[in-house]
């Protein structure tokens, strides 16, 4: 198999209708990096792909040929209470509380654009 570099076997793709915003969302909360952003026209993100520690995050805008296609993640962090509070500040709604859980401290909370992010702290 040869997977480029800076690539996963696996990795999430999100059709989104706000792109830039989800893009400055997960700056914020997950301290995510800009690996590559492509911009259509009228100023779109026509492909985006993100980095939050070694995992890569493709995105995109939605429009006529892809219509909006979210998802759920599980993602490990530092610090559970820490990105769970800048996502609520950031206009996520929570689904679950951070609590002690049998596989560890945990919460999770719906972006504004409609993923669900269960975060672990790992």
């Amino acid at each position: 198999m040869n997977i480029p570099q800076n690539y996963l076997p696996v990795m999430p793709y999100l059709i989104l209708n706000e792109a830039k915003a989800f893009l400055n969302f997960a700056k914020t909360v997950f301290d995510a990096k800009e690996q590559l952003i492509v911009p259509g026209e009228n100023e779109i993100i026509q492909h985006g792909e993100l980095k939050i520690d070694d995992a890569v995050i493709m995105f995109a805008q939605a429009g006529e040929t892809w219509s909006e296609k979210t998802a759920g993640m599980y993602i490990y962090v530092k610090n559970v209470n820490s990105v769970y509070q800048k996502a609520l500040e950031n206009g996520a709604v929570s689904l679950m509380p951070p609590e002690k859980k049998e596989y560890g401290y945990s919460g999770g909370f719906e972006d504004p654009f409609g993923n669900h992010w269960w975060i672990v702290e790992g």
